[in-house]
């Protein structure tokens, strides 16, 4: 139980993870509920986050350097994937314009 217990108290990646977890699974939780009729959706993992660094519950800098260069990959690669195929689909189609344009605008 003492593990458990040093995950809250001891600060390191252990500590940053879980208090990311608990943002983002209250967050959701509260973004099933309807108020009025209305959802917010993930927008309450928002502001979970908001109210938790409001709290003055930290997370050390590391964690939070590699978590945003991960999402930054992450959002990145989900783009790549999304567009990747309609782009060159696209190069298809037009590759006599694209490889006479460049002369056009110098």
């Amino acid at each position: 139980m003492d593990w458990l217990i040093s995950l809250f108290k001891e600060p390191g990646v252990a500590q940053s993870v879980v208090i990311y977890g608990l943002v983002m699974a209250i967050g959701i939780w509260l973004g099933r509920l309807k108020i009025a009729g209305v959802s917010l959706g993930v927008t309450w993992v928002l502001f979970t986050g908001i109210l938790f660094s409001y709290a003055g519950i930290l997370v050390s800098k590391e964690t939070e350097h590699f978590l945003k260069e991960f999402g930054l990959i992450l959002f990145v690669y989900s783009i790549g994937l999304q567009v990747g195929p309609g782009f060159f689909a696209s190069l298809k189609r037009t590759r006599l314009g694209i490889i006479y344009s460049p002369p056009l605008l110098w």
